[in-house]
């Protein structure tokens, strides 16, 4: 009798474990899904921003050929350059995969495909963040770049500043020096393509994203809660 009590109490104990788990287990996707739909927001936010980028430094490229020794054109020429060296890039909210990686959460991942598809998509974010390097240097690149050619100093002298807007004065260049302004360019068109390279490398892996969250939902009956 002593025996069947005690047997009895480990399976209702170990019932209660499993209880447990699969209760944590269902609360860690639940919150691994919201992050990933925050995930999906701010992708198609940087898409977006990225995409006005490539836009915004074509325009400075069109100024290639122009004649920048006109006032009124290095003062439009002037504008445009502060689009280069914007930066948009996509920061995933990882609070979930932290906890599941290094809180021993993953261990209640029971369903193997579910397991599979949540370190697939860390590594998905990884490439992605992999991405960024390349997106970084040639942005730092086309910054030093035009730094080295306009004059930023002019924001602090009022002959050039009227009513906080360029006058019509012809502004400086720091260097006139055809290589330095041909360098400009060629870095500028190096950050279009970068920034090109970004978006289509988030682009091929967007879909992913997407699909694992409705996978999710629907293995764990999210959408009818």
């Amino acid at each position: 009798m002593i025996f069947l009590a005690v047997t009895m109490g480990f399976f209702a104990e170990s019932l209660r474990e499993n209880i447990a788990d699969k209760e944590k287990e269902e609360d860690y996707i639940k919150s691994f899904v919201q992050n990933m739909k925050d995930d999906t927001a701010s992708i198609a936010n940087v898409l977006e921003e990225n995409n006005k980028k490539i836009e915004k430094l074509q325009d400075v490229m069109s100024f290639s050929f122009k004649n920048l020794s006109d006032p009124a054109i290095r003062k439009q020429f002037y504008k445009r350059c502060n689009f280069i060296g914007y930066y948009s890039v996509f920061k995933s909210n990882d609070a979930t995969m932290m906890q599941l990686k290094y809180s021993g959460g993953l261990r209640l991942i029971k369903r193997k495909k579910v397991a599979d598809s949540i370190s697939y998509y860390d590594n998905v974010v990884k490439i992605i963040y992999a991405a960024e390097v390349y997106y970084s240097n040639t942005t730092d690149y086309a910054i030093k770049a035009v730094r080295e050619v306009l004059d930023y100093s002019v924001a602090y002298d009022s002959s050039y500043i009227l009513n906080d807007s360029l006058s019509d004065k012809r502004l400086p260049f720091i260097s006139n020096d055809p290589q330095k302004i041909k360098m400009l360019f060629n870095m500028v068109d190096y950050e279009i393509g970068a920034a090109k390279n970004y978006v289509a490398n988030i682009k091929r892996r967007l879909p992913f994203a997407i699909r694992l969250i409705n996978f999710l939902e629907k293995e764990y009956n999210l959408n009818s809660e």
